[in-house]
């Protein structure tokens, strides 16, 4: 017999490879239950890798330190740290390497520098307003401060406009 697989003339779900009738069924369990490659149950199990971020880290090196350089000669700038991760007895040694793959911009948006006028008697704002890095116009008589802030703050409710 050959190593072909051949499909009955009346769409059945039986297979025949090798000589050994198999079903579609026992097919899927058996791909369900941790074969892979052939289907009918003749190929390798699944071997299950290691979660690696859950390894117990050993050393890390940097890039230019001696137990990385072989890694930074072939990764070269991209290369930000080189770690040995032992599994759970400390028989395996796992060598792992963190790359920069790719540097982005961060687009920020302008923040918006609202003013507020606090009452001469709530000194607590006042003191708030100041830790947080309010700015004091006297001329105005306003605080000049970032609206993300002053939501936080709960002082909205100061809020005057700006002059000039």
């Amino acid at each position: 017999m050959g190593d072909t697989a051949t499909q009955p003339p009346d769409g059945g779900g039986v297979r025949v490879w090798a000589g050994v009738a198999v079903t579609d069924s026992t097919a899927r369990r058996k791909c369900a239950s941790g074969f892979t490659g052939n289907i009918f149950g003749l190929a390798n199990m699944k071997t299950t890798r290691p979660a690696y971020a859950q390894l117990r880290v050993a050393k890390t090196y940097g890039p230019e330190q001696d137990g990385a350089k072989r890694f930074s000669r072939r990764y070269g700038d991209q290369l930000v740290c080189v770690r040995h991760r032992l599994n759970d007895d400390g028989s395996i040694r796992h060598t792992t390497v963190e790359l920069v793959v790719e540097s982005t911009p961060i687009a920020t948006r302008e923040r918006k520098v609202i003013a507020l006028r606090i009452p001469a008697t709530d000194r607590r704002s006042r003191a708030l307003l100041l830790a947080c890095g309010a700015k004091w116009r006297p001329k105005e008589r306003y605080w000049l401060v970032q609206h993300l802030i002053a939501k936080n703050l709960r002082v909205l409710r100061f809020r005057v406009p700006i002059h000039g």
